[in-house]
């Protein structure tokens, strides 16, 4: 009997400690597949989950983490997405940016900063700022930024091609102290606000000569000359000559109001080119006269027809010729030309050359702008509201050509522009805008 019940016993403690054996290693198992899981999400494979294969605590632990891994991975989306949209708007912005810890070493710069201070974004990154900016405009603003601790802004005009408003403002993350340093790009204002600049110089210098000088006529006039039959005809026939100068301002100012509003239909139609010239040519041949210049035509047989407004494209040789003639002095030679490359050719060029005053070399990327006049345009006193290349280069391109000039001053000016072919228009995809 008493054997019997130590059987028993040692039998029971055998099966307790079985039992404890085994639920000690299914929990073993379950946690080290936890514990792979848990390394596998630190690698970054954050769809890593396992099937609890028992239940209870175990279980409930198991679930646990993958509702946790499920959260996590939920979280990491959304912060990447939102990084994402950041690094979007970082790399399409036109706004330069970069931003600078407390001690001036570049954290980040986006690529508009890297093309307006000619830097590479890589090699920024880590470098000090004022050896990425190199302007000391801009690094003595990032001072007084860091020095006062409060936003800074200022103008700095990289060169003539670039003008830059800056901005450094503070701030503070983790405890430590970041600026965020961004540049505006305004060239294209400033360069509206040098057009609205001469404009308004130019209008107020050109008006002030005709409107003295008619000032003085009547004047005369009123002073007793009327009574000088001889003498008031000569008065008034200058008076008219004023009134014209300043109608043609006002013509111009409509013109290209209208050129660049898109209000003016092209009546595009085949037109021969030696008809074209031509017109202009012969127009212009008594003012050619007068100023002791000659003018010459070269148009060869043979040309293509080109696909044109024939009375928008003879102002624009008229403006090229009127200007050619008014910069080259007595005993010059103005030509106008014309001619086509290739056996199908694509488009004519026509060239209207002088052996003129020429252009300076600051002038010659500025000619085409609206109401630019040179200073030596103003030095011979030559009038004008400085409108005319303007509209002949907005006329040229409406026909799908171009407009461009070559000259070296004092040895004269070549101004070329090119017109599509009626065969290129019809059988290409040359464009041609039946609006200006």
């Amino acid at each position: 009997m008493e054997h019997g019940i130590w059987l028993v016993a040692l039998l029971g403690l055998v099966a307790i400690v079985g039992v404890t054996l085994f639920v000690t290693a299914s929990r073993t198992i379950e946690l080290h597949r936890l514990g792979e899981m848990a390394k596998r999400i630190a690698g970054g494979e954050y769809s890593a989950r396992i099937l609890p294969r028992s239940t209870g605590e175990a279980a409930e632990l198991t679930r646990a983490v993958n509702d946790m891994a499920d959260s996590l991975r939920n979280e990491l989306r959304r912060y990447s997405d939102a990084n994402q949209q950041l690094a979007i708007v970082l790399q399409n912005t036109a706004d330069g940016m970069l931003i600078t810890d407390e001690l001036g070493r570049v954290l980040l710069m986006n690529p508009a900063a890297s093309r307006m201070l000619n830097y590479d974004v890589q090699k920024a990154v880590g470098r000090s700022f004022a050896e990425v900016v190199r302007r000391h405009q801009i690094i003595d603003l990032w001072q007084v930024c860091r020095n006062e601790g409060r936003e800074a802004v200022a103008a700095v005009e990289f060169d003539r091609n670039l003008f830059i408003q800056a901005f450094v403002t503070p701030f503070e993350e983790k405890g430590s102290r970041g600026f965020l340093v961004i540049l505006q790009d305004l060239t294209q204002v400033r360069f509206l606000q040098t057009v609205r600049r001469d404009f308004i110089s130019n209008i107020s210098h050109e008006l002030r000569t005709p409107l003295a000088s008619l000032r003085a006529i009547i004047e005369t006039l009123q002073g007793g000359a009327l009574e000088e039959t001889e003498l008031a005809v000569r008065f008034l026939s200058r008076a008219d000559g004023e009134i014209d100068t300043m109608t043609q301002m006002v013509e111009e100012l409509l013109e290209l109001a209208r050129v660049e509003s898109g209000e003016v239909p092209l009546q595009m139609a085949e037109t021969d080119v030696r008809e074209l010239v031509q017109v202009p040519f012969e127009r212009l041949q008594s003012q050619a006269g007068r100023r002791g210049v000659v003018l010459s035509l070269d148009v060869p047989d043979g040309l293509p027809n080109i696909m044109a407004d024939a009375e928008r494209m003879q102002r624009v040789v008229t403006n090229l010729l009127h200007n050619a003639i008014k910069f080259t002095d007595a005993g010059g030679n103005v030509r106008i030309a014309a001619y086509a490359e290739g056996e199908t050719p694509v488009y004519v060029t026509i060239l209207v050359h002088d052996n003129g005053v020429g252009i300076a070399d600051e002038d010659i990327g500025r000619i085409f702008e609206r109401f630019y006049k040179s200073d030596r345009a103003r030095t011979r006193g030559i009038g004008g509201t400085g409108l005319g290349l303007a509209i002949a280069r907005h006329l040229v391109e409406a026909h799908g050509g171009r407009i461009w000039v070559n000259s070296k001053e004092g040895k004269g000016t070549t101004f070329f522009f090119t017109i599509p072919t009626v065969s290129a228009v019809t059988g290409s995809d040359v464009f041609i805008d039946s609006t200006i």
